[in-house]
């Protein structure tokens, strides 16, 4: 028996607002479960950066999915889509984004970090094993 369309998954977006680290650091993004595939990832600054020298880069620790990405001197709304990388994430984990300021913002800085995922686990439930099949 095929699957069910409705039982497929889905890319959809993760999201998490995170104040940026004023020197080098990693603040922690959103949650993903095992076996998700991550497609894209980047940061969208909600904050103008002040900083003439910063990048973002975007990880789960194991994998970057995003490579080191200037946002020197960013306005608010700019997004930084650097270098992508896709990667499985292993084990239930979070997309954290690490900041390198070699000259650090005046203040804190408000950002986005965001990746597009897909829980590519099994499906394990067929069209005629869903609840609604069984109601009828």
């Amino acid at each position: 028996m095929s699957k069910s369309t409705s039982l497929l998954s889905k890319a959809i977006m993760v999201e998490k607002e995170v104040e940026l680290p004023t020197t080098t650091g990693t603040v922690t993004g959103p949650s993903v479960g095992a076996g998700t595939l991550v497609l894209a990832a980047g940061v969208e600054l909600i904050d103008a950066m002040d900083s003439a020298d910063y990048d973002v880069t975007v990880t789960d620790g194991t994998t970057t999915f995003m490579a080191a990405t200037a946002v020197d001197s960013g306005s608010a709304g700019d997004f930084a889509f650097g270098t992508q990388t896709q990667g499985i994430v292993a084990a239930a984990d979070t997309i954290d984004v690490t900041g390198t300021a070699t000259a650090s913002p005046a203040a804190t800085v408000t950002a986005r970090v965001w990746a597009i995922v897909v829980d590519v686990n099994e499906a394990t439930a067929g069209a005629d094993e869903v609840d609604r099949d069984q109601l009828a």
